[in-house]
Order: structure tokens, then C-alpha cells, then sequence
């Protein structure tokens, strides 16, 4: 990890980050604020964050919680440079109530927020959007975390179609794989960031043709 390139490219940025994944959003927080960015925090209200940085608590399994989100981050602070987006939950037995749940945690919610943020992120003309998921979504998994996979899959590809429309306007994205890369995920946070290439993988998904990249 470069800390002179990362504090070239997020010194008095505005980072925003989302995710219940708490050891991921703490460790980043903490990387980003030494390196001078404004950093906030979209998370979970049972989330407790380590550190001092502006946090907004909003179920991100709530689309209705995250257009309020979105209009309260608009009003606050009208732009946003970067987005890192980390939300998620562990697989578990699934019901008919968790299988709606983890729909809208994973992508109903998600893409909410980010539609929502999107003015904000194109008034400024170079803001950077990343996605932080598990490559095993990718890899076959036992039927029963078929809806788990199926949710994040689907923001996934989402997400991969709107680096075509943003393209044009100046929004970049990065597609952030993690687990089987060989490095932890905020190393890889800080090399999507500095470098801001679309994808960055295990060579296995490198050389597979996707949407967008």
C-alpha cells in the first residue's frame, strides 16, 4: 500500500462508505482518515464504528431508509468524490422472510442509495465508484445460499452496467473481488482508489468476458 499516492488521491475528498461489514469499513475509516479525506459512514444502526467519523445509521435492507439516506447525504454535503460500497450479510438458512431480506439488503437497498447519490457524484465530473464483493459468487455454491449469492450477483452486474453509462459523465467504477486475490480487502480498497482500474481479481475472472469490463 502506497500511503503518498493514496493521500495524493483522497487529501480533502469526500469518501463515503457503506457496509455492515464492519472489520472492512473500520480498518478503511481509519486508512482514508490518516490520509486526509473527509470520510462518512453509511451503516447499520447495530454497527458500533471505532473512531471519529460522520456516520449515518439506515437498515441498508430498508429502500425506503436509503432514499431518505441519499436525499439527507445530497442536502449535507452536494457532492461526493468516492464511494465505496461494502454492505452485506453472511450466508444463513434461508426463509421467506430472509430470502426478501437479503434481496433488498444486497441489492434492492444498494442500488437505491447509489441511484440516489448519483447527482452528487456527477457534479463534480471525476468521482469514483467501488463495489467490494466476494469472488465466491462467482464459484458454484450449495443450493441452499442460491438466494445469498443470486441478491449479490445482481448488484454485482448491475453495478457492472453502470460503469457503461457513467463513462461519459466523468464516473469511473471498480469492481473489487476479494478473497482469493492474495491480499486483504483494504489493500486491494487502496489500490482501487489510487489506480482506479475497472476490475481488480483473481486471474480466474480476469480473462472471463463480463458486462462492462
Amino acid at each position: 500500500m502506497n500511503d503518498a499516492r493514496l493521500r495524493h488521491a483522497v487529501c480533502d475528498k469526500t469518501v463515503l462508505l457503506t457496509g455492515t461489514s464492519s472489520d472492512v469499513t473500520d480498518a478503511a475509516t481509519r486508512h482514508l482518515t490518516r490520509a486526509g479525506a473527509r470520510v462518512l459512514v453509511a451503516t447499520h444502526p447495530a454497527h458500533r464504528l471505532i473512531g471519529e467519523v460522520s456516520v449515518y445509521r439506515a437498515d441498508p435492507g430498508t429502500p425506503a431508509a436509503m432514499r431518505v439516506l441519499a436525499e439527507r447525504l445530497l442536502d449535507e454535503h452536494g457532492r461526493l468524490d468516492i464511494v465505496i460500497h461494502t454492505a452485506g450479510t453472511p450466508p444463513r438458512q434461508p426463509s421467506c422472510r430472509d430470502f426478501q431480506d437479503t434481496i433488498n439488503t444486497h441489492y434492492v437497498g444498494p442500488t437505491t442509495l447509489i441511484r440516489g447519490l448519483l447527482p452528487a457524484l456527477r457534479a463534480g465530473g471525476s468521482a469514483h465508484l467501488i463495489n467490494v464483493c466476494p469472488a465466491h459468487l462467482r464459484l458454484p455454491l450449495p443450493a441452499r445460499w442460491g438466494g445469498h449469492r443470486a441478491s449479490k450477483a445482481a448488484f454485482d452486474t448491475w453495478f457492472r452496467g453502470l460503469a457503461l453509462k457513467g463513462r461519459d459523465r466523468g464516473l469511473t467504477t471498480t469492481s473489487v473481488y476479494t478473497g482469493l486475490v492474495g491480499a486483504d480487502a483494504v489493500t486491494l480498497i487502496c489500490h482501487a482508489i489510487t489506480s482506479r482500474p475497472r476490475q481488480i481479481a483473481p486471474w480466474w475472472l480476469k480473462w472471463t468476458r463480463t458486462i462492462g469490463h
